[in-house]
């Protein structure tokens, strides 16, 4: 006859199974469940793609300028119609004197649209007879432009607005341009409305090499505002 097991060995027996199971590494999801994260650190910089020239023959009307009244582009009358061409500003002394208005000229580079949902053509080279222009960097200058300071006054006849529409600057009555760091535009108009004097401390900003003024002013980067006897400071 089979003696049963006592009381104390089914007790120790029972808590060898609890250090067992116990023991049992965590189950964890298969090899199948696995989802590698994203890569650590920066993602890298998208590459420009190629871009594809086109070329473009026509005659040259209606020279265009800048905030500054700096030459930067020009229309180009084409199989009929009419192209906005843009260029460097440094280029401009050569491609005036190449291309005269109503002048033949044959012209390289490629279509975009501006952020302000503009086509415009940005020109590489230009042909005008025996002449060719290309888009070259400016060299830099023997010796460095001397800024020299001024402190000018005028009234104030209206705003200089951007390509973006936003305002970048003052012109006075005489034609004078003060230019203003655009996110202080809004508080500038505050302190200096329209026929407001104003008194400005600054600099006389020179003309580039090789740029060309369309219009004659005098362009002051403005570093103290006063106005009605309170001065402010541009930064």
């Amino acid at each position: 006859m089979k003696s049963k097991p006592s009381f104390a060995l089914l007790v120790l027996a029972g808590m060898a199974s609890v250090v067992t199971l116990q023991a049992q590494p965590p189950v964890g999801p298969g090899p199948a469940a696995f989802r590698p994260g994203p890569p650590a650190g920066p993602l890298p910089l998208q590459q420009p793609g190629l871009v594809a020239l086109t070329t473009l023959s026509g005659t040259v009307q209606d020279f265009t300028a800048n905030d500054e009244s700096v030459l930067d582009g020009f229309t180009l009358h084409t199989e009929g119609k009419k192209v906005a061409v843009q260029f460097p500003p440094h280029l401009g002394q050569a491609i005036q004197a190449a291309s005269k208005s109503g002048r033949q000229v044959t012209i390289t580079g490629s279509s975009e649209l501006t952020p302000e949902g503009q086509s415009l053509f940005r020109l590489v080279s230009l042909t005008s007879g025996q002449t060719v222009i290309t888009d070259t960097p400016p060299s830099a200058p023997a010796t460095p432009p001397t800024l020299t300071p001024t402190t000018f006054k005028g009234k104030v006849l209206d705003y200089q607005l951007n390509k973006q529409g936003q305002v970048s600057g003052l012109r006075l009555s005489d034609q004078t341009l003060v230019r203003v760091p655009p996110h202080l535009a809004a508080q500038v108009i505050a302190v200096a409305p329209k026929e407001s004097t104003v008194s400005v401390e600054g600099y006389v900003q020179p003309t580039g090499e090789g740029q060309v003024r369309l219009q004659k002013q005098q362009v002051i980067e403005a570093s103290v505002l006063t106005v009605n006897g309170k001065s402010f400071l541009l930064r």
